[in-house]
């Protein structure tokens, strides 16, 4: 398994957990969220982390922008063209 694969894997695994009511970590119900405030919630939380991990200073809107040109550098990388 690649790293990208292995990240994929673990940050996944670590957000299903949230869900899970047979897991400590279990925090909401996945039948009554807010999916799009859900959503919301996360990608502010990965620009943190961007953030933290690079010193830069983005805001989730440009932290957005920077991830879609990463798909698409990843997709055009491996053959996909972006639709």
């Amino acid at each position: 398994m690649n790293d990208q694969n292995q990240y994929i894997a673990a940050v996944h695994d670590q957000i299903a957990k949230l869900f899970n009511d047979n897991n400590e970590d279990y925090t909401f119900d996945i039948n009554r969220i807010d999916a799009t405030q859900f959503f919301i919630g996360m990608t502010k939380a990965n620009a943190l982390i961007y953030n933290k991990l690079t010193g830069d200073d983005k805001s989730a809107l440009e932290f957005t922008y920077l991830t879609n040109q990463l798909i698409v550098q990843d997709l055009l990388e491996k053959g996909v063209k972006p639709e």
